[in-house]
């Protein structure tokens, strides 16, 4: 009878079992067939299994979905997915992204640039030609660093002649000291104005009287007898002498003279017309160098002065705001 009963038991176990694995079932409207997850798991699984309809339509996840697509991917059919979510989300991020103004980058402060100081040039005409007014007129097209102040001939007759360097820089320093010039130009067309001449330009720095530069430009060719076509060969000359001038003009460091002192008040032989401003801050020297071949080398830094005030239509007054007194015959420069 144990023996019986024995059998009887594993017979039914066996059954129950088996029941799982079986296509069909007698109440299929009570149950549903679905993916068995565990197919690729396990040899031997079937393909599908048959599970209580409840499951699905209460969306409980399955064992193959949760490890496919995580359970939020499961059960996101009502109310989304955080997948989904992030995936709507993402378009309009980035539309608001591309909708959104680039931001503005503020430059960083950028220190103030005082106006340049003007040089003073004098132009002197050697020879009988009549260049001067013409390139004069050209030299005032010239940028605001540039100030032109034409010599007389009957000015420069109060000198000795022109006629050699040694001359011609001995005059530029007299420039300097009588008119307060910082470059002087001297102009010449020693073949005359004629098809394939030169014009000349000397440039002669007034503080010591050197040779900065030496320009020239040859005239076009054009008939003796065709006055327009030398008017015009000889202005496209002195424009281009014009051009050349600046850039070596713009290049030469600026320098004023100390004229008087008075007290704790320094005249200078600068103002308005040079473009030296109230409250401009300027370096006094004491003597200097004259270099060959290179120019004016200011002498010790003495200390700084400041503009206060002007005298006539080109000077100006200010006190040492630093440094030793300043002397008559001291110069002053910009940085």
């Amino acid at each position: 009878m144990g023996i019986r009963s024995s059998l009887l038991i594993l017979s039914l176990i066996t059954l129950a079992g088996c029941a799982g694995n079986q296509n069909t079932i007698s109440s299929p409207e009570d149950y549903v067939e679905i993916d068995n997850p565990a197919f690729t798991m396990s040899p031997g699984a079937p393909a599908t299994i048959w599970v209580p309809r409840s499951y699905v339509e209460s969306s409980v996840p399955r064992g193959g979905e949760l490890v496919k697509k995580g359970y939020e991917a499961i059960r996101g059919g009502a109310s989304g997915s955080a997948v989904e979510q992030q995936a709507a989300q993402q378009p309009a991020a980035q539309q608001a992204t591309a909708s959104s103004p680039a931001p503005v980058l503020m430059p960083a402060a950028v220190k103030a640039v005082a106006p340049r100081v003007r040089n003073r040039i004098f132009t002197v005409e050697l020879g009988q030609n009549g260049l001067l007014a013409q390139f004069n007129e050209e030299m005032a097209k010239a940028p605001a660093e540039l100030m032109i102040d034409p010599a007389k001939a009957a000015f420069v007759a109060r000198y000795a002649a022109v006629a050699t360097p040694a001359d011609r820089a001995a005059l530029a320093v007299k420039l300097r000291e009588d008119f307060g010039a910082n470059l002087a130009l001297f102009l010449s067309a020693t073949e005359g104005v004629a098809s394939g001449s030169a014009v000349t330009v000397e440039i002669f720095e007034c503080n010591g009287g050197t040779l900065v530069k030496s320009l020239t430009a040859e005239l076009g060719s054009f008939a003796p007898a065709d006055k327009a076509a030398r008017a015009a060969a000889l202005s496209a000359t002195l424009r281009k002498l014009a051009g050349d001038v600046k850039d070596v003009a713009s290049l030469v460091p600026w320098y004023g003279k100390v004229v008087t002192v008075e007290g704790e008040r320094v005249y200078i032989n600068a103002g308005k017309e040079s473009g030296i401003l109230i409250g401009r801050v300027l370096n006094v020297y004491r003597g200097g160098k004259v270099l060959a071949n290179l120019g004016f080398a200011p002498g010790q830094r003495m200390g700084l002065m400041e503009i206060t005030g002007y005298v006539g239509t080109d000077g100006a007054f200010g006190i040492v705001k630093q440094g030793a007194k300043a002397q008559t015959a001291d110069l002053v420069g910009v940085e």
